[in-house]
């Protein structure tokens, strides 16, 4: 039973974490220190001014917490956001337990605790694929184009410039650094119009009418670059009648445009999949 919870914890992490597209007390920016400019009116100013910035560092270090279905998950990692090429490497903690993902040239490495029973020869890492013949292939295929880039920042930046709203703007000292703190509303509609051929989408249309508006806080330093993003998925769940489901997910950003070296385990660690009974 232990296994089992391990591994749907472990997958639900990641279909979280893609889906969204995402804490260290020290998380920073490039720790300029420089002066805040004044906050943008719209979120169409304040995207083009980030997603310029994000797209210039193209790398970041992370950290993120998530309460989620009553489980509170953890971890860290580094990524590269450049389009193809993406590439991540995440450590998360599940149930107590150590998990580790990679995504490299959109296959997705995952090395469960050996407990766990992921793969039916005892190798430590187990490869989702699009094409592949496993059921956790066959049934995330549909997702794998996107998935590596729904981990990228710069498409949470697009979601809030095409469906975003700011409610309210103020200057802040977050962990020692001078930010922007922007709370802004996604207009579900807007969300579903923009994403006609994403696994998420289906999901989303299903929400209009039971949610208007979702919300996200974002702060950005001086240099208009995300260091921290907050996602509260309470009103989504209490939509779907699984209020239980619902959480909040944060996301920090440090390091912005340090080197970033993700590489696939060795081939003759990485084993099939077999889901634990």
């Amino acid at each position: 039973m232990r296994k089992t919870a391990l591994a749907a914890g472990g997958f639900a992490l990641v279909i979280a974490l893609t889906g969204c597209g995402g804490g260290d007390d020290n998380a920073s920016g490039n720790g300029s220190g420089g002066e805040l400019s004044s906050p943008f009116g719209s979120a169409q100013e304040l995207v083009r001014a980030a997603s310029a910035q994000t797209e210039k560092s193209k790398s970041s270090k992370f950290t993120f917490e998530m309460d989620m279905a009553g489980q509170k998950f953890s971890g860290n990692g580094e990524g590269l956001y450049d389009g193809d090429n993406t590439a991540m490497s995440m450590n998360m903690d599940v149930q107590g337990q150590t998990m580790e993902m990679r995504i490299v040239d959109k296959v997705l490495y995952m090395k469960m605790p050996a407990q766990a029973g992921m793969t039916a020869d005892g190798k430590p890492w187990v490869k989702i694929t699009p094409g592949g013949d496993d059921p956790i292939s066959k049934s995330m295929g549909d997702s794998f184009d996107q998935m590596a880039e729904q981990n990228d920042p710069s498409k949470t930046l697009e979601q809030i410039e095409k469906a975003g709203t700011i409610t309210n703007t103020e200057q802040v000292e977050l962990n020692g650094e001078q930010t922007t703190h922007y709370s802004v509303e996604l207009d579900m509609k807007k969300l579903a119009e923009q994403m006609p051929d994403s696994p998420n989408a289906k999901a989303v249309e299903q929400m209009q009418g039971k949610i208007d508006t979702l919300p996200m806080e974002l702060w950005l330093n001086s240099d208009q670059l995300p260091v921290q993003i907050v996602m509260d998925m309470s009103k989504i769940a209490e939509a779907a009648g699984q209020p239980q489901a619902g959480g909040q997910m944060t996301m920090k950003y440090t390091d912005w445009g340090a080197p970033v070296d993700v590489e696939a385990p060795p081939a003759d660690q990485v084993g099939e999949f077999s889901m634990p009974k």
